[in-house]
């Protein structure tokens, strides 16, 4: 009897088992068929992309090529899968591999990387490359995707842009010139006679004519970058000698504001002198600008883990948290009726965020409205030039 009840229990216990099983093979089941599903909307999703969607190996050997890629490189598939990633780039341009595989190596993600890349009939187009690194289960890296959009009509548009803006600027800068001499000449002469009222009205004239030669070279820069014609020349100087040059020109074109410095002697820094002056007169002349009451404006720098940091403060119009975001647009300009009397292209803080990008390093912003700005820059002390070099080819 007894041995009757032990068998029955260990039926139940079978049973219960079994009915355990099955529910687990029914959820493997389902979870094997919404992997496929997912598998199947993923292929598709690669299949009808517009983009170039390529994967490779840690060592860039290919190993899957999709429909557009084909399209934008003029290789099918079977001929590029298992070559290595290197026949897409130009000779030029090769060590560009070395760089982006060793960050991915690390983990890391390259997004929106504009380079050039050559396609079966040898000719180069312009393409926009995210890059990220593929992980197993276990986290480890096991190979790269790709993703290449074609971006060639584009760059084409910005250059027809750039180049219209050269010539136009260009054509522009000479008669003004000759303006500003003409005033200046006028200028003497009025001085002489001690006329004060012919004074005031050609000296505004002046400063006018000084506004747009501004705006006309901020143009011409603006050409010269996106064309790939400023090179940086990095070299070792003491900061604040040019930080009290730049601030004596501007103090003295801008009475109505006090310019305090504070900055340590003898902050020795490797960077292009007259770029980062450039950044400067940018951020003082926007300081100013959006401070039309006048007031205190500060200028400070102060040195941090192998960083100095320069900042810029005002106490003027300040700016809104969705204009901050898009300030270093190019042509973004501020659409308030505060800022409606400040002259501008919104060209100005696009050059300050492309010089950086050359430095490593980026502008930041803290602001209110009605309450000022504060802008600011971290530069190394000790830049990697070769990284800064490597970012000038690649234009």
């Amino acid at each position: 009897m007894e041995n009757l009840r032990e068998l029955q229990e260990k039926l139940s216990q079978s049973e219960k088992e079994k009915q355990e099983l099955l529910l687990r093979v029914k959820e493997l089941s389902s979870i094997i068929e919404q992997s496929k599903l997912d598998s199947a909307k993923l292929a598709a999703i690669i299949t009808s992309s517009d983009d170039a969607i390529i994967s490779k190996t840690l060592n860039g050997v290919i190993t899957s090529w999709n429909n557009s890629a084909e399209r934008t490189f003029g290789y099918a598939s079977h001929e590029m899968i298992g070559e290595p990633i290197l026949k897409l780039i130009p000779e030029d341009r090769k060590q560009e591999e070395v760089h982006i595989l060793s960050r991915l190596r690390k983990g890391e993600r390259v997004e929106h990387f504009e380079t050039k890349r050559v396609k079966k009939d040898g000719n180069l187009i312009d393409v926009s490359l995210t890059i990220s690194p593929i992980k197993d289960s276990m986290g480890k890296i096991i190979g790269l995707s790709k993703i290449a959009r074609d971006i060639t009509e584009r760059k084409q548009e910005e250059q027809r842009k750039n180049d219209f803006v050269a010539i136009v600027s260009h054509e522009l800068k000479t008669p003004l010139t000759s303006i500003t001499g003409y005033i200046q000449l006028m200028l003497l002469k009025l001085r002489k006679e001690g006329n004060e009222q012919h004074l005031d009205i050609l000296g505004k004239a002046e400063n006018q004519a000084k506004k747009m030669a501004a705006m006309i070279q901020d143009f011409l820069n603006l050409a010269k970058m996106e064309d790939g014609k400023i090179r940086m020349n990095y070299a070792a100087f003491d900061l604040k000698p040019l930080v009290e040059e730049i601030v004596a020109d501007t103090q003295f074109k801008s009475p109505n504001h006090y310019i305090c410095i504070s900055i340590d002697d003898q902050i020795n820094i490797r960077a292009d002198r007259d770029k980062i002056g450039q950044v400067l007169i940018n951020l003082l002349s926007n300081a100013i600008k959006y401070s039309p009451k006048g007031g205190n404006i500060s200028i400070t720098a102060k040195i941090k883990a192998q960083k100095v940091t320069i900042a810029v403060k005002d106490k003027g119009l300040g700016i809104n948290i969705a204009d901050q975001k898009r300030l270093c647009d190019r042509f973004y300009r501020v659409n308030n009726d505060l800022s409606k009397s400040v002259s501008g292209f919104g060209i100005g803080l696009y050059l300050v965020s492309e010089i950086l990008r050359y430095h490593q390093s980026k502008i930041m912003v803290e602001s209110k409205e009605g309450f000022g700005s504060n802008f600011s820059f971290s530069l190394p002390l000790q830049p990697d030039l070769d990284v800064a070099a490597d970012m000038f080819d690649k234009r």
